[in-house]
């Protein structure tokens, strides 16, 4: 259907609360323009150019998800998935596997997690190489801050031997990783790339994802790589693209930023690197490498002076940090550039933190107080929150039970974004929702619906867009519908239970999400179908 076209969508369970008792909505030239029930939607059947009965399936806004990385993402899902890996061997042998089928070329891989395997020990590059038959090789850890790379790679990287993170058996990390990342991404060909990213959107519209925010750099993928998944996105139908380009403003950042169509000068702008490859930025020593203390990228002068000249420029800012020192250093960041710039204009720009894993409750109430916004992944917690997971192995059980603060950074009045960071994990929304309902630390669960408000509506308010993210009248048709066989009111307290699940409360019902999760049906972005073009054709009254 065309974006001018008026179209009634009936017979739904619409998750609104604007009308917490619908059952059908009007599109009209891509923005909702009537929510109500079977009633009205009789009286609106004239008006309408198409009639689609989403035959009892459940209508709600379509999710964000706030941080990915489209070009890795869609290679993973051609090239080498290791996610399934438990022992040096199965990466040996997927790259045995995987060079026979090619005469040449980049052998792209991701995934890896040797805390997941019982035997740590990584494969050698000597290893790779032979199992490569000279083909490059570039396979990044799940994290995606250290690689296991052939020879080939390495050798051509000038003096790459003599920076930080290098090994010359072992997995590169730090700055030795982003160079070598760089060349690697070098030899991706164009249509490669576009076919990576077309990939990744098309499986995000599956999901019911409408839109996309992507977190380009520097090491990342390039300039080229954000400037491709713009214009991509720009000549397909399908989930809207928001770009960040993660560079300092002392670099030339905000000017890049600018040229390429960027929202941000930020996203995944390093202060630290990750917990899984020893690179986060701690107060004190990780348990299982007393040696060190992670990796501060980017000073506390780097981070306030980053944040002042964007706040100057009108434009957001914003940091990847993970450490509870890197954390402390971007408080202290905000608080330096608001006493500078005046913190009514910082919190007017709505800068962002990506990951945020390790803030103490002063970094969230300076956070918070000056207007950022928090982008999150729940299923980091799901993942390596367990009990001997690799959080409590990286930094024993006390620290580990104090991260990834969902319920806390909410409770005190925080603007909190969920999404996946894919490839590090899946694009999958309502696995995103539960993880988030399920932390391993009770007291930082979140109700489902509060969950699925950051999944949604806070992807849209982390860009400035106040409207999106809503089933009423005025607000974009961004929406999903989805094959759900049972809804209940996930709250926290027993006694607000009984009330909310009377249907007399007129609250809206979620999913439960305790069984199969819910499947995908359409997507709809702008009032256009994205995904579903079988479903919505068949339904057509």
């Amino acid at each position: 259907m065309s974006s001018s076209s008026r179209t009634l969508l009936v017979n739904a369970e619409v998750y609104s609360s604007s009308d917490p008792f619908a059952s059908a909505v009007m599109i009209d030239d891509g923005v909702i323009t009537w929510v109500g029930d079977e009633a009205g939607a009789r009286v609106h059947t004239d008006l309408a150019d198409q009639v689609v009965d989403l035959q009892g399936a459940f209508l709600a806004p379509g999710f964000v998800d706030s941080h990915i990385h489209a070009t890795s993402s869609g290679l993973r899902l051609v090239g080498l998935d290791l996610s399934d890996a438990r022992h040096a061997q199965d990466v040996l042998d997927a790259i045995t596997a995987h060079a026979s089928d090619r005469a040449s070329g980049l052998i792209y891989g991701h995934g890896w997690d040797e805390t997941m395997w019982a035997d740590p020990s990584l494969p050698r590059r000597d290893e790779i190489d032979v199992a490569a038959q000279g083909q490059h090789v570039y396979l990044s850890r799940i994290d995606v801050h250290s690689a296991l790379v052939s020879t080939s790679l390495v050798d051509r990287c000038p003096d790459i031997d003599r920076v930080e993170g290098f090994s010359s058996h072992g997995a590169v990390a730090q700055r030795a990783h982003h160079l070598i990342r760089e060349y690697a991404f070098e030899q991706i060909s164009a249509q490669d790339r576009r076919d990576a990213q077309l990939a990744t959107l098309s499986l995000a519209a599956s999901k019911g994802v409408v839109a996309v925010h992507e977190m380009g750099g520097p090491t990342i993928g390039g300039a080229e790589d954000l400037r491709t998944l713009l214009e991509v996105a720009a000549d397909n139908v399908g989930p809207k693209v928001t770009g960040y380009w993660g560079q300092l403003a002392a670099e030339g950042g905000i000017e890049l930023a600018r040229e390429l169509g960027a929202r941000g000068v930020g996203g995944d702008l390093f202060v630290d690197g990750s917990l899984g490859s020893h690179t986060a930025a701690l107060h004190e020593p990780y348990c299982d490498a007393a040696d060190t203390r992670g990796v501060l990228y980017l000073s506390e002068d780097d981070i306030t002076g980053h944040l002042v000249e964007s706040t100057r420029a009108g434009i957001q800012a914003g940091f990847h940090v993970i450490g509870d020192a890197a954390c402390a250093a971007v408080a202290a960041g905000f608080r330096r550039a608001g006493s500078i710039v005046g913190e009514q204009k910082l919190r007017a720009c709505r800068h962002r933190l990506e990951h945020a894993e390790m803030l103490s409750d002063a970094d969230i109430a300076t956070v918070i107080d000056l207007g950022a916004c928090v982008s999150m992944q729940p299923m980091f917690d799901e993942l390596w929150g367990v009990p001997d997971g690799m959080y409590a192995s990286r930094l024993g059980d006390e620290r580990a039970g104090s991260m990834n603060r969902f319920a806390t950074i909410l409770g005190a009045g925080g603007h909190l974004a969920l999404n996946s960071d894919s490839p590090v994990t899946p694009i999958d929304p309502w696995s995103i929702v539960r993880a988030a309902t399920r932390h391993t630390t009770p007291d930082e669960r979140i109700t489902a619906r509060a969950a699925f408000a950051a999944a949604t509506r806070g992807g849209w308010r982390a860009v400035g867009d106040s409207q999106a993210g809503v089933i009423s009248a005025g607000a974009p048709a961004h929406l999903a519908a989805w094959r759900v066989d049972e809804r209940d009111v996930h709250v926290p307290d027993s006694r607000v239970a009984d009330w909310s699940t009377d249907p007399r409360s007129g609250t809206p019902g979620l999913p439960v999400l305790t069984g199969d999760l819910p499947q995908c049906l359409a997507t709809w972005v702008d009032g256009r179908v994205v995904y579903g073009h079988d479903f919505v054709q068949a339904s057509h009254g």
